[in-house]
C-alpha cells in the first residue's frame, strides 16, 4: 500500500518564507533538466527523470541561511513543488520537496523566454537569446562552445 500521506509531507510544504527570489507559493516556473522524482522509489513509485523545462507549481519555499557567507549575504533558497502535467501511475501530482531554487532555470537571473514569442526557453548571453533546447543530431561536447550546441539563437536588436 503506498503512504501517500509521506509522499505529500514535503519539507515545507505550504511554507511561504519571504525569499530572495521573490517567488510565491502557486507561482508555475519550469525544470532545469537536473531534477529527478521519486528517487528509490519513494513511497512506491517509479523513480522518474523530469524533463527540462517540466511546468512545476510551487507548494513551499524556504530561505535558509545556509552559503549566506558568500559575496550578498543572503543564503540559499529551497522549494517544494508539483508538476503541473505529470502525474504518478495513480494519478496524484508527481511531487518534489526540499530541492534547491537553481533546480528551476528561472532562478538563473540570465533566463528569458524567446523575444519572439515562441514561448521557447533559454537565456541571454551578450545581447543574444539562445535556446536552451539542444540542436538536434548534435551530440553534447564539452569542447564546443556551448552556443554552437543550442537548436536557435536571436538577436535581441532584432526584436526591439
Amino acid at each position: 500500500m503506498l503512504n501517500r500521506e509521506k509522499y505529500l509531507n514535503t519539507g515545507n510544504l505550504n511554507r511561504a518564507d519571504v525569499n530572495k527570489l521573490g517567488w510565491k507559493i502557486g507561482d508555475i516556473f519550469h525544470t532545469s533538466g537536473t531534477v529527478s522524482a521519486n528517487g528509490y522509489n519513494y513511497c512506491g513509485y517509479e523513480e522518474m527523470r523530469l524533463p527540462q523545462g517540466t511546468r512545476v507549481r510551487l507548494i513551499g519555499i524556504k530561505q535558509t541561511s545556509l552559503n549566506a557567507k558568500v559575496p550578498g549575504g543572503i543564503g540559499d533558497v529551497y522549494v517544494d513543488f508539483q508538476c503541473v502535467d505529470l502525474k504518478n501511475a495513480d494519478g496524484t501530482p508527481v511531487t518534489c520537496g526540499n530541492r534547491h531554487a537553481w533546480s528551476l532555470l528561472e532562478a538563473n537571473p540570465s533566463f528569458m523566454l524567446a523575444p519572439d514569442g515562441s514561448g521557447d526557453l533559454g537565456c541571454v548571453r551578450g545581447g543574444v537569446w539562445y535556446s536552451y533546447a539542444q540542436k538536434p543530431g548534435v551530440p553534447e561536447d564539452f569542447t564546443k562552445p556551448w552556443s554552437e550546441q543550442r537548436a536557435r539563437s536571436i538577436e535581441l536588436a532584432e526584436v526591439a
